[in-house]
């Protein structure tokens, strides 16, 4: 069968554009340097106005240029780089769907032309063409030279936030968007083998470049925050093709551009009304929040949830890293509504008959989800655990009988 859509010869001009939806940079994928660069190659050759992916032709002496190769190419060598580069996929989060996409849909070797057709997998149409807001763009020249693949990385996510000149993200979260979330596993090898080579390629080669700032939470770095520095004179340069009639095009309000990225990387797309609500429990606490939650995949409701937690006094710095972060917040928030004082057995009683309700169990698995949230929960209520307290066993019933009749006659 023929391939009859649309093709065109190209060669990597390191003046040509890469243009990329963030989401598409945001998402989670682990590619070769080598990988990348085929990627951002063809990326760089999709023209503004093109509504369809074409079939590129890369001639070989290009091809090899760009990966770096000497001598004669083999056709053996490159088919194999692209036949993994066919079975790499990334991740992207669109509702409550985490979709695995391939890159490419189509790879030809022509011998007798010496040249290669490539062609992009369709999913990617919404990402990489007809692009008007949300993306950055770069020109090739600044990763086309770059030795490491985590270089390239650092530097399309930091590009993001030239503007803005810094970019905080959880340890965590960054070593995945790397593809690091198993190497280097102490911080200090990360750095010097991640960070650090990547901070000194950046200013030799990119026109940004970049300082660390370590955000500790006792002795351990917790976060990483990047100082943005523009090194050459490019300003609007490189954006100048696509400002042109694109009236939408603004600088992006920093706390409410965090707080969407971070919301489209949980699935969810925040509108400003509700990001603006939120501006008074303090921006920090917010993309704490949002960036706390991104490792997580138990939230069936992330708005509710972050609406929850966001005005429970309390719950944000415990019950949104834990595991059992939903049902810790909604207990908080029901038992601060009480004026009550919460003994013990109330607090006990009450909270096993939420879990049956709230997670749809029986009365001997609530109790052992109580019991392994029982100490998070009386932490951040403040109350005491009965074993610490020595009552007889009248004064027990006759407190809780009293109790219960000012919750009855309420």
């Amino acid at each position: 069968m023929l391939l009859t859509t649309a093709t065109e010869i190209i060669e990597p001009h390191l003046n040509n554009l890469v243009t990329k939806s963030n989401l598409l940079i945001e998402a989670n994928y682990k590619l070769g340097v080598v990988e990348q660069k085929i990627i951002l190659c063809l990326a760089s050759n999709i023209s503004p106005a093109d509504s369809d992916f074409k079939t590129y032709t890369l001639p070989i002496k290009e091809f090899t240029n760009l990966l770096g190769l000497k001598g004669t190419p083999k056709y053996t060598e490159l088919r194999q780089i692209t036949k993994e580069l066919m079975q790499k996929v990334f991740e992207v989060r669109i509702d409550k769907k985490v979709i695995q996409v391939s890159w490419l849909s189509y790879v030809a070797y022509n011998e007798t032309e010496g040249a290669i057709d490539i062609r992009f997998d369709p999913f990617l149409r919404p990402y990489l063409l007809e692009l008007k807001k949300e993306f950055t763009s770069y020109k090739l020249e600044n990763i086309i030279k770059l030795k490491s693949s985590y270089s390239i990385r650092i530097y399309e996510l930091l590009k993001q936030y030239e503007k803005l000149q810094e970019r905080t993200f959880h340890l965590t979260s960054l070593r995945k968007m790397l593809g690091a979330e198993d190497i280097y596993n102490a911080y200090g090898n990360f750095k010097q083998r991640v960070l650090v080579p990547a901070q000194k390629e950046l200013k030799m080669k990119t026109d940004i470049s970049f300082k660390i700032e370590e955000v500790k939470k006792g002795r351990k770095v917790e976060k990483i925050k990047f100082l943005i520095f523009s090194t050459r004179n490019h300003k609007a340069e490189q954006l100048d093709f696509f400002h042109e009639n694109l009236e939408e095009f603004k600088l992006p309000n920093s706390f409410s551009e965090t707080v969407k990225k971070l919301g489209l990387s949980l699935g969810i797309q925040l509108t400003d009304e509700l990001i603006e609500s939120w501006r008074k429990h303090g921006q920090d606490t917010v993309i704490d929040l949002l960036e706390k939650m991104q490792d997580r995949r138990d939230i069936e409701n992330p708005v509710g949830y972050i609406i929850k937690v966001l005005n429970t006094p309390g719950a944000n710095e415990v019950a949104a890293t834990s595991e059992n972060g939903d049902i810790i917040a909604h207990l908080v928030s029901e038992f601060r509504q009480s004026k009550e004082y919460l003994p013990d057995w109330l607090v006990t009683r009450k909270s096993i008959e939420e879990i049956k309700t709230w997670m749809a169990i029986d009365h001997e698995q609530a109790n052992q989800k109580f019991e392994d949230i029982k100490h998070e929960l009386y932490e951040i209520l403040q109350i005491e655990e009965l074993e610490n307290i020595e009552r007889s066993k009248e004064e027990m019933e006759e407190e809780k009988k009293i109790l219960l009749e000012r919750i009855h006659s309420s």
